[in-house]
């Protein structure tokens, strides 16, 4: 799959997650160690280097109360523990979560038509992702991605190590030499 053009990331990032309590940023790869430029993402202390969408419901609340900190509702500071929470997974499983991340349960039985739509949310989802390739990685918080890095997150997904406060979250990280990709979705309930 091409790189895809700005419009087209855009547009598949909205239609996956406008409706959805998530987080999708972008970021330079300025560290040996990526995720030191992952938490510059989550910390808001960088903008994405193509100047493209990002989806940051929190941004605007943090700066107005300092007292959430730019990190809100992230609780994670350390590169040693996000590198504790995050699995490797191949980029079929990395697709499959970033639907499944459309449920603030992450399951595919709540996803509405699921069955009809199963293609077409895959396909946004591999839009989302062709950003990052040809060399890259995916990592993800989900703990059935610690034993099986090639995971069948339409089948299950266990719960992994939270990044935030919330009662669940679930994370994707795509990491390149050029950059790194912040996918995560919030269940504050």
């Amino acid at each position: 799959m091409n790189p895809p053009a700005q419009q087209e990331w855009e547009a598949a990032a909205l239609r996956l997650f406008e409706d959805e309590y998530a987080f999708v940023a972008n970021g330079p790869r300025h560290h040996d160690d990526w995720r030191t430029d992952v938490l510059a993402v989550m910390a808001r202390a960088v903008a994405d280097p193509r100047g493209w969408l990002a989806m940051d419901g929190d941004r605007e609340e943090n700066t107005a109360d300092p007292s959430r900190g730019s990190s809100f509702p992230f609780t994670v500071s350390s590169e040693a523990r996000i590198g504790e929470m995050l699995h490797e997974v191949g980029a079929y499983s990395a697709a499959q979560l970033l639907v499944v991340m459309t449920d603030e349960w992450f399951q595919v039985e709540n996803i509405r038509d699921f069955p009809e739509r199963k293609e077409i949310l895959l396909a946004d989802a591999h839009i989302l992702l062709s950003r990052y390739l040809p060399d890259c990685s995916f990592h993800t918080t989900a703990g059935n991605a610690a034993v099986d890095r090639n995971a069948d997150f339409f089948h299950d997904v266990t719960g992994g190590s939270q990044a935030t406060g919330y009662l669940s979250d679930l994370g994707l990280v795509a990491v390149s030499d050029d950059e790194v990709g912040v996918f995560w979705r919030f269940n504050a309930y």
